[in-house]
């Protein structure tokens, strides 16, 4: 391989990059496989890269690298190469300093694209919603993604409001695209037909704007045909009638149906003898009719044809501060159907709103002129239109994400009684404490993106709709009112609970499932924090009656302490169903002085019933429940014995002559310390052994450390959970069982009536009592 590298360090020194093939470029044959491409690239561009050399020569250097290899490792293009030659890409986006490099990494090809949707592997899931989407996977150093970009560009706003177009910098989350989506080129583009409900559709043809819209007008014609009729239709259905095929572009004319359905029937005229009956000269394109309306539309342009007939279509009712009034008192006092209000300014396109409201017929819908009414539009949280919001039963008021799917945001909002739009000087009221009950909060600072989190968000306030004493709210800020989200988080949107004067911020980046456990840990753990004097009573052994972990979080600790809090509250719920241990948190932020003075790291301290010495361990480097816990169960319940070849042959599987009565079976978990599932699971395979009393013997086997043990017990996947019953008086032979690793409970449930099967005394001595387990608590 060093000779790969000098060849090309030669070649780099003495020759025009553009004299020398691809092969020349990497140092490699014609007959080199793909991995010895790979292998050459990877070389060079360590030795080349911009980060290294600022010089622009040199980093023309590794543009020709890369697009050497990007030619290369790819068989078509490869194939195409050798034949033709070089692909002759032009590189549209220069680079000629560090700062300008960066740009490209970081922001991609489309960050400000009012219509390309810039996504991320956080970001991806949510976006796909119903309805079609075309994803753009591309590195922005890659020429072919390059030349594609303006015409993708030009694509999303063709599409504006029919597809979902977006782009991923695969170069800059590179692991979502190779480990999630499995790119292995770029450009890939994706197009999912039936969004989040079904597979996609890879697109391999020429990535012109032409043969992009050509693709995509397949799907869009396959859901909506232009008819011809001969004779008019009733004026009871709006209808567009298209006074010829030649008047309006074949696939602009498509796209305006696709647009106008459920709308607007649009048909086509070829009959000379209707077209003179519709329309009282020639330069007519299309006549819009609807009961007693009907225009004479003479443009020919896309746009201004949509405009024209949506401006035709019936008035939608205004609302300004007195009728908004009348509304909101009526909602609260028994008006049961949601009010949507549509925020607007002058030559506005209203589709979408005729759209929504063909689309929701059970809902009432207004629109709010924030020409006319600059303040009330203020006032609801809008500072740029056009904008969406929803009045909802109750009175509560909550304010569309900008870039949001409305359709969506309709369907979930309704519902979400519980979930508002706040002021500042709701949030200001509710951060000092002032408020009664618990608020959840989605605090977002201005500019920041926090439209993924907005549907999850709202489906985690209808899980709790029913609880009086919890409420949700959304605080979105604008440039103006930043400096009180800025009281809460400066960059990224938070999520936190506030609980009168106690606040604690969710730090997961999961907002489904995850948020909502969050959420019920919180409120159901209001005994986790500790004062000063409970810490000088768990110190006094003499009075403790139970085990006590604790961790010790220092002030000005920052996330890693909001992220230790709540990994204490994962603890905490783990670790209920042993009622002998306490769980607590003495959070030292808004407690300086006294005891907390003399924290300087958070530690978490393990002090055992009825004695006088405690274990510590630093949470710096441990900061995750499923380790926290390996750590405390094995110094609380010290019976699970650590096994290899030896001790597992002699203990375990050593078969008696006579078997004894009081042999006891063995249940043994199998785990790889590089597996993190077996550590999340650990914790219930160490209650389940505790709460079984003694009934059965329990080890661990190390799968790297004692690989010929489990390849002996066919272990195929971590964790693996088996029940080894030996002879006894009751049973002639061995037998393993293997049990499924999940909750304590069914483990339990599932390991009794083979316990009682093989030795009904070994259950007798078990406390019904530790099965009753209060699922309320937590």
């Amino acid at each position: 391989m060093w000779k790969i590298l000098v060849l090309s360090c030669f070649l780099f020194g003495a020759v025009n990059l553009t004299d020398v093939s691809y092969y020349e470029v990497l140092g490699v044959t014609k007959k080199a496989t793909v991995q010895e491409i790979r292998q050459a690239y990877k070389k060079l561009a360590v030795k080349f890269h911009p980060d290294k050399n600022p010089d622009a020569d040199e980093q023309e250097k590794f543009l020709k690298i890369t697009e050497a290899y990007e030619t290369l490792k790819d068989p078509d293009k490869r194939r195409n190469y050798d034949m033709y030659g070089s692909h002759s890409y032009s590189r549209k986006y220069d680079y000629r300093s560090q700062s300008e490099y960066d740009n490209l990494f970081y922001n991609g090809l489309y960050q400000n694209d009012p219509f390309v949707e810039t996504l991320s592997g956080a970001t991806f899931t949510s976006y796909l919603k119903d309805g079609f989407h075309f994803i753009n996977f591309y590195s922005p150093f890659c020429p072919p993604c390059q030349n594609v970009a303006d015409d993708w560009k030009k694509l999303a706003e063709m599409y504006q409001g029919i597809v979902k177009i977006g782009a991923v910098n695969c170069k800059y989350h590179n692991s979502f695209c190779y480990n999630n989506m499995r790119i292995g080129s770029y450009p890939s583009l994706l197009f999912y037909p039936n969004g989040k409900n079904g597979n996609y559709v890879y697109y391999r043809g020429d990535r012109s704007l032409e043969s992009l819209d050509e693709f995509v007008l397949q799907f869009l014609r396959s859901q909506v045909h232009v008819p011809a009729v001969t004779q008019l239709r009733a004026t009871d259905r709006a209808m567009a009638y298209v006074l010829g095929h030649n008047r309006v572009e074949g696939n602009a004319l498509t796209r305006i149906a696709y647009r106008l359905r459920g709308l607007v029937q649009v048909v086509l005229v070829e009959d000379d003898d209707l077209r003179k009956k519709l329309a009282s000269d020639d330069y007519t394109t299309i006549v819009f009719r609807y009961k007693n309306i009907n225009r004479e539309i003479e443009s020919t342009d896309e746009k201004e044809i949509l405009q024209e007939i949506v401006e035709s279509l019936p008035n939608i009712e205004q609302i300004g501060p007195d009728a908004l009034k009348e509304i909101r008192n009526g909602l609260r006092t028994g008006s049961e159907t949601p009010w949507v209000l549509y925020f607007s300014k002058k030559e506005e396109s209203k589709l979408q709103l005729h759209q929504m409201m063909a689309a929701f017929p059970d809902l009432n819908f207004g629109e709010i002129d924030c020409d006319k009414w600059d303040q009330l539009c203020a006032s609801l949280h809008v500072g740029s239109t056009p904008a969406w919001g929803m009045l909802k039963r109750g009175g509560g008021y909550q304010r569309a994400a900008t870039n949001t799917n409305i359709k969506h945001f309709l369907q979930t909002a309704a519902d979400a009684v519980n979930l508002h739009t706040l002021s500042p000087s709701d949030l200001i009221r509710i951060l000092d404490g002032g408020d009664v009950g618990i608020w959840v909060l989605l605090v977002a600072p201005f500019e920041s993106s926090w439209e993924h989190i907005a549907d999850s968000f709202t489906r985690a306030s209808q899980q709790f709709r029913d609880r009086q004493d919890i409420s949700f709210g959304i605080m979105a800020c604008t440039l103006n009112t930043n400096k009180y989200c800025r009281q809460v988080t400066h960059r990224h949107p938070v999520v936190l609970v506030q609980n009168k004067d106690k606040q604690n911020i969710y730090s997961g980046k999961d907002y489904e499932q995850q948020l909502r456990d969050f959420i019920h840990m919180v409120i159901d753990s209001e005994d986790l924090e500790l004062d000063e004097k409970q810490i000088l009573e768990i110190f006094d052994a003499s009075s403790r009656e139970q085990s006590w972990l604790v961790a010790f979080l220092p002030p000005r600790c920052g996330n890693l302490c909001d992220l230790l809090a709540y990994e204490f509250m994962i603890v905490a719920k783990k670790l209920r169903p042993l009622d002998f241990v306490r769980v607590g948190v003495l959070n030292c932020a808004n407690k300086p002085g006294g005891f907390c003075h003399n924290i300087r790291t958070p530690i978490a301290r393990l002090y055992p019933i009825a004695s006088g010495k405690h274990f510590s361990v630093s949470l710096q480097h441990m900061s995750q429940a499923p380790y926290i816990l390996e750590w405390a169960l094995e110094l609380i319940d010290d019976s699970i014995q650590k096994l290899n070849w030896n001790t597992f042959t002699k203990t375990v599987i050593a078969e008696e002559l006579n078997p004894s009565s009081g042999k006891k079976p063995w249940l043994v978990y199998f785990h790889s310390p590089r597996c993190y599932r077996c550590y999340e699971m650990f914790s219930d395979f160490a209650i389940t052994g505790i709460l079984l009393n003694n009934a059965v013997q329990l080890g661990k086997v190390n799968c790297v450390n004692e690989r010929s043990l489990c390849q002996h017990e066919q272990i195929m996947s971590y964790p693996s959970l088996r029940l080894y019953l030996g002879r006894n008086q009751h049973q002639r032979f061995s037998s393993v069982v293997t049990i499924q690793v999940r909750d304590y409970e069914t483990m339990m449930e599932e390991i009794k009536p083979h316990l009682m099967k093989y030795d009904k005394n070994l259950l007798a001595g078990l406390d019904r009592k530790t099965f009753e387990i209060q699922h309320d608590e937590f």
